[in-house]
């Protein structure tokens, strides 16, 4: 019942964010896996970890709802007792508080399955994180999904595309199995959708409808216009592990108002010149401080000074950060800012000491600062929802990560 009221408070689309300035660091892991995608198999064999820090001197008491959500992650009409077995909402009582920190805060911790909380449903899940005696006061949002593992995703990733070759783009070309004596009645044609984001961005979401050819348990997708994207480039780097020393891409380091600062080193347009290959981590961030027995509670926030050198003109449609860091929220925390006198852009982010990805969109594409290059290391995501004629949500039958 309380998950059917907070679902006519959310967003139509639901992704992972915060939606109070008080939580920082909204992470999910499966397995303690960082990078891996954030699915687990319906049979709870593994495990996610939701996670995120509440920026106090003294940590409220929260809880946490599930809602189910359809293929376009937007709430369905699925009652709590037909997806999960336990009493809704939960209690979140994994807390640390802060130890030996300027910027005070508490690490709240979620882990799915759990003794009170087992997921019945395949598809996609919200969980929702609110005041414990305000259910309808929404202060997060993590997604995840469960398989059922009945389907096995393969593919490749090219440069040469149908628009162009060995240029700007990267093409797809996915291929779908499945044992018929599990799914005797699938149609491809008709109850399958593909699900596909590049570097895990909600942003770059495409839906392919239609396989290309269908065989006895197996779909092929190629050739389609959705299967193309813009290869952007790799993204840029930084680290902030000490408050005393510059690290990688830090120009500088300092105190001010009781919290570390990090100036980064001025970055400049990558859209023109040849493709330089760099390691990244796909927009990822790690915490990580240095000394620090237990990172989660002894990592310290800053603040991050970001500069760019960039077209004046660019600030009529906005320059924004991009990393898993800004959520995929393009609104003006995220926006950089002009100043004329200095010739430069500027932004500022409050951020847990680690190593950090991020890049400049502008209309949330790279080419304007970035560039596109077909030789971008890329990571793309493929879901496979199955809905047949008469049923009320998408399974999800399988998913796969590919790109290095």
């Amino acid at each position: 019942m309380i998950a059917t009221i907070i679902a006519f408070l959310l967003p139509s689309i639901l992704t992972t964010r915060p939606m109070v300035d008080e939580i920082k660091t909204l992470q999910t892991m499966v397995d303690g896996n960082a990078k891996s995608l954030p699915v687990i198999d319906i049979k709870g064999e593994r495990s996610i970890e939701i996670s995120f820090d509440y920026l106090a001197d003294s940590p409220p008491w929260l809880s946490y709802t599930l809602v189910h959500c359809d293929a376009q992650w937007q709430p369905d009409q699925l009652s709590e007792a037909e997806y999960v077995a336990g009493f809704m909402p939960v209690t979140i009582d994994e807390v640390s508080e802060s130890f030996n920190t300027l910027v005070p805060y508490a690490h709240y911790s979620i882990t799915l399955p759990s003794d009170e909380v087992r997921l019945t449903a395949s598809g996609n899940y919200a969980l929702l994180v609110h005041p414990e005696s305000k259910p309808n006061e929404l202060l997060a949002i993590a997604t995840f999904a469960v398989s059922e593992e009945l389907a096995v995703v393969s593919g490749t990733i090219d440069g040469n595309t149908d628009i162009d070759y060995h240029q700007q783009h990267q093409q797809l070309s996915l291929e779908v199995a499945w044992r018929e004596s599990q799914l005797p009645y699938l149609d491809a044609a008709s109850d399958v959708r593909l699900a596909i984001t590049q570097n895990h961005r909600s942003a770059t979401r495409r839906i392919v409808d239609h396989p290309t050819t269908i065989e006895a348990g197996r779909a092929t997708y190629e050739h389609r216009p959705e299967l193309i994207f813009e290869a952007g480039n790799h993204y840029r780097r930084f680290e902030m592990t000490n408050g005393r020393y510059a690290g990688l891409g830090v120009a500088r380091v300092g105190y001010s108002d009781g919290i570390y600062l990090a100036e980064l080193q001025a970055d400049q347009p990558r859209s023109s010149g040849a493709y330089l290959h760099d390691s990244h981590n796909h927009g990822r961030y790690v915490v990580h401080a240095l000394g620090a027995d237990d990172e989660t509670t002894e990592a310290d926030y800053f603040k991050a000074l970001f500069w760019l050198k960039a077209p004046a003109q660019l600030d009529r449609e906005g320059i924004y950060l991009q990393g898993d860091f800004t959520y995929g929220q393009y609104a003006e925390p995220q926006r950089m800012h002009y100043d004329p006198q200095r010739d430069i852009y500027w932004g500022e982010q409050m951020l847990k000491q680690g190593a950090y990805d991020y890049q400049y969109l502008v209309g949330g594409k790279a080419a304007a600062i970035e560039g596109n290059h077909y030789e971008t290391s890329n990571q793309y995501e493929a879901y496979v929802y199955y809905r047949p004629h008469g049923a009320r949500y998408d399974r999800l039958l399988g998913a796969y990560q590919m790109g290095q």
